[in-house]
């Protein structure tokens, strides 16, 4: 593992998937601290005053001319086209559309001598785990479709790094919340509850609501993203999430005592997909000091004043 504080050379980094939530937050912190930025998208578009090109993953000549072009040192991989419930027929999407052209990506990056940063699944690659948190050099065992596609990219990146020495860094994040996530989404349950509030409906709930997550501020992850950029912090594996774990019932209070509202509950039968508890152990992330995860009540009163539901 390599730690040399660079905070002050600007990079020059690629969002692949930088049009998504997790994107748009992680290129404001990156724009902030004065780095240059590219967004590629599945769509054209302009968001906070950016432009996000439209350029499939799969178009790897293509991206390969820009990284050139633009001089990156750097690119960030956020690409995804499933959810944690997705079928078998989008892992088989996803093994096309993202897995084989991210590999192939990979290599020719290892060749430029390019950093790469994989922003995987902390949430879902480790699967079922009898600890109490989820270490990164504990076995994966994902049980959802999702989180084996996340870790089969995993250990592809890990083989070029070994093999090429690809400049690679794999990042596991927890579950993120906050600015620009969708409150009609699949998934994001602290978002999904907002947007709940905010329309007066009942949230589905599959089992009893006693499943154990770990949740983080969207503006806290990438704000750990951009210190492990900017550190040259490569050749290993970080998880980062709050290392504090909530069950459902426990979020949906947390967000009813933010937004002054009660929310109704729909409890539906379990699915096999989702382990009973999953935690990270973000050891890792403190002892390079860039853990900055606030706690859970703190980060969903400020996420609900931005979105106007905060209580009086």
């Amino acid at each position: 593992m390599t730690n040399s504080v660079a905070a002050g050379r600007p990079r020059h980094i690629l969002l692949l998937g930088g049009g998504g939530f997790i994107g748009r937050n992680l290129a404001a912190a990156l724009r902030e601290a004065g780095h240059d930025v590219t967004l590629l998208g599945r769509t054209a578009r302009s968001i906070d005053g950016a432009v996000v090109t439209a350029l499939a993953l799969t178009a790897t000549d293509a991206i390969l001319r820009l990284i050139d072009a633009r001089r990156i040192d750097t690119v960030v991989h956020l690409v995804s086209t499933m959810l944690p419930s997705s079928s078998t027929a989008q892992f088989e999407h996803e093994q096309q559309a993202v897995i084989a052209p991210t590999i192939a990506l990979a290599s020719e990056l290892a060749a430029r001598g390019v950093d790469l940063v994989f922003v995987s699944s902390g949430g879902t690659v480790y699967g079922a785990l009898p600890r109490e948190r989820a270490r990164e050099d504990d076995a994966c065992a994902p049980i959802s479709l999702y989180g084996e596609a996340k870790r089969q990219v995993e250990l592809a990146l890990l083989e070029l790094h070994a093999a090429r020495g690809l400049r690679l860094l794999i990042a596991r994040p927890s579950n993120p919340y906050g600015p620009h996530q969708a409150l009609d989404g699949a998934q994001g349950l602290v978002s999904v509850l907002l947007g709940r509030v905010r329309e007066g409906r009942a949230l589905d709930v599959w089992g009893d609501g006693s499943s154990v997550r770990d949740y983080i501020h969207v503006a806290d992850l990438a704000r750990a993203l951009r210190d492990l950029i900017e550190r040259d912090v490569r050749g290993t594996i970080v998880n980062i999430g709050s290392g504090m774990g909530h069950s459902l019932i426990e979020v949906v209070r947390t967000v009813e005592a933010a937004t002054g509202r009660r929310i109704a509950l729909d409890f539906k039968p379990a699915r096999a997909a989702d382990v009973p508890r999953l935690v990270l152990d973000v050891a890792r992330l403190r002892a390079l000091g860039m853990d900055h995860a606030r706690p859970l009540a703190a980060g969903v009163r400020s996420y609900a004043a931005e979105l106007g539901l905060a209580a009086d």
